[in-house]
């Protein structure tokens, strides 16, 4: 069993190397700082390490934190207790099955299939698996485009609705959404990081 000492010791190493892109001066400032904090909330309440650590926060905050003090950005965003990433392949399953969906034909099968596109948006822009950049892309790719596309369709003046040609060039725009969302989440899962 673990020592309270080992557990500080290994807590505040954990924080050094979540810090390491901090200049030494301010990581050994921090790391005094947590250390003496530490030190004194177990004077107060002995054998109480898990709960102070957990209290001090994850490794991680603490780093972007400082960073974000220092006037610098975090490479990877904090993720708080107790709250999962959602798995790399999530998102990209539900660009894809959002996009199927509303041509199966039922309109509740349309409205399941933008709540999955929205639901996808949202975890893609609050992943840590991609850049900025990344993520523009693939969204652009996988959303963004084909939302254009379907609206230049419908407000289009060209006579196609209607006429014996309209089923032809509407599956050829269905395809060219699909392959443009494929792309999209191509794009994101060739790009990711291992986090």
């Amino acid at each position: 069993m673990k020592t309270d000492e080992t557990l500080t010791r290994e807590y505040l190493a954990a924080v050094e190397r979540e810090t390491s892109t901090l200049p030494a001066a301010a990581r050994q400032e921090l790391i005094a700082d947590l250390g003496e904090h530490i030190e004194v909330a177990l004077a107060e309440r002995p054998g109480n390490v898990h709960e102070i650590l957990r209290e001090v926060g994850d490794p991680r905050v603490i780093a972007a934190t400082a960073l974000q003090e220092l006037g610098g950005t975090a490479s990877v965003p904090a993720r708080g207790p107790g709250r999962r990433r959602s798995p790399v392949w999530l998102p990209l399953a539900l660009l894809v099955v959002g996009d199927v969906l509303p041509y199966l034909g039922a309109m509740a099968l349309t409205w399941i299939g933008f709540a999955a596109r929205v639901t996808a948006v949202v975890i893609v822009c609050r992943a840590r698996h991609w850049t900025v950049a990344q993520k523009w892309t693939g969204l652009t790719l996988a959303i963004i485009v084909p939302v254009v596309a379907h609206v230049a369709w419908y407000l289009s003046p060209v006579p196609h609705h209607g006429s014996a040609a309209e089923p032809v060039a509407r599956w050829t725009l269905v395809a060219l959404v699909f392959l443009l969302t494929l792309a999209g989440a191509g794009s994101l899962w060739r790009d990711r990081r291992r986090s």
